[in-house]
């Protein structure tokens, strides 16, 4: 936990009854210290007003950041950073509203459908197989490179029908362009815009190809061909929706995974329960990604409104503060405490909710209970190393590494 409060409560100080906060979600600070210090501020109000980036409303707790999600016609999707109101981007589907919004996620279900991963289910084991396997005679590792980057990405882009080497080039791009997100920095902002253009010439080159050499059962040929209602899918639509798709699909994961496996590495209690009861790991997936959260959303108001007793203002920008909303102490016993006999964690906010609920989570959910289950049969007992030194940014919190050992059999 950082010594400085990351939230910053500035006293005396309200916004339409609200307390008034400031936050800069872009510091990069010990790991834990954003849970922690939304837990501190949810206590102070469900609701409060962040000066920071221009200035937008933080909503903290499971009922508001839930009703925020569902109420499209409040809380657009126009612009989902909540610190960039007038974006000069928009990402499809992600900042769709409906109706729109279901005719473009129509045409990405099927290869993300609960079937399709099934499916796929023997493949994806493979590829965890084929990455844990050689790292078990090292006795050290940094997780986030040898694992949690290139396992996702191996099963994502094969899905996708796009080769694995691509991905030297896809994930330096993604972590760019997460890296730019909001950030005020003009070095960040101009290296996010060079990654962005960098995805979007790939696939520039890839529809060429498929327009003169269409493939076979290929998601690309597929959304190439496909129809948005009754309109032919355009290039630009085309374009727009694979750069959404390599951001969505290959960095959630990795982040996810850091988390899990140093709450893992650090609470061997819980670590002995997944060796010994491995039918457990759905459930204990499930919490950990609760307690664990890790996007913090933006929607923009579109009309003037009062939310929960909050007046807001149309053209204000609000953060769906997800990883407070999964600790809420309202919906949550003991809510910041991983406990995988817990009864009251379903439905949790983790992969969002409404109409923009993840496209990916049932792949999510499928790669992280494999992982945790072939790991944990081959490197059953380890420790996590050079913790403090490990650091956690926004707005999609993760980590760049997490140094694990273990004993190797002679």
């Amino acid at each position: 936990m950082s010594e400085t409060p990351l939230i910053e409560v500035l006293e005396g100080q309200q916004r339409g009854g609200c307390p008034v906060v400031n936050f800069d979600f872009n510091q990069p600070l010990p790991i834990h210290s954003y849970h922690e210090e939304l837990d501190r501020i949810r206590a102070l109000s469900p609701i409060v007003w962040n000066t920071y980036g221009g200035g937008f409303w933080m909503l903290l707790n499971d009922e508001t950041v839930r009703d925020a999600f569902h109420d499209h016609q409040v809380f657009s999707s126009e612009a989902t950073i909540p610190t960039v109101p007038e974006p000069d981007w928009h990402w499809i589907p992600t900042m769709e509203n409906p109706p729109k919004h279901k005719l473009y996620r129509r045409v990405l279900n099927a290869p993300f459908s609960p079937r399709a991963i099934r499916d796929r289910e023997d493949r994806i084991r493979e590829h965890a197989i084929d990455f844990i396997e050689p790292l078990v005679a090292r006795g050290r590792v940094n997780f986030v490179d040898a694992f949690a980057k290139e396992y996702p990405t191996k099963v994502f882009l094969e899905i996708l029908g796009l080769p694995h080497e691509d991905s030297a080039k896809f994930v330096p791009w993604v972590e760019t362009v997460f890296g730019g997100l909001g950030a005020e920095d003009g070095d960040a902002t101009t290296a996010m815009a060079d990654a962005q253009a960098g995805i979007r010439n790939y696939f520039v080159e890839l529809l060429d190809d498929l327009k003169t050499n269409p493939r076979e059962d290929d998601f690309f040929t597929d959304l190439s061909r496909a129809k948005i209602g009754d309109e032919p899918i355009t290039d630009e639509e085309f374009l727009n929706i694979c750069g959404v798709l390599v951001l969505a699909g290959l960095d959630t994961v990795k982040s996810q995974l850091g988390y899990m496996m140093l709450h893992l590495a650090e609470n061997p209690d819980d670590r002995q329960r997944i060796i010994d009861e491995p039918e457990l790991i759905p459930v204990a997936v499930e919490e950990m990604v609760r307690v664990y959260s890790i996007v913090m959303d933006g929607r923009k108001i579109v009309q003037d409104t009062e939310f929960h007793g909050c007046p807001m203002k149309a053209g204000d920008m609000a953060m769906l503060t997800v990883p407070s909303a999964t600790r809420d102490e309202t919906k949550y016993a003991n809510p910041g405490k991983v406990d995988f006999n817990r009864t009251d964690a379903t439905g949790h906010l983790a992969f969002a909710a409404g109409p923009h609920k993840c496209l990916g989570t049932h792949l999510a959910r499928r790669e992280m209970n494999i992982a945790l289950e072939e790991w944990h049969k081959r490197i059953p007992h380890y420790r996590a190393v050079e913790v403090d030194a490990l650091r956690e940014t926004g707005p999609q919190l993760g980590l760049e590494e997490l140094w694990l050992e273990w004993d190797v059999a002679e």
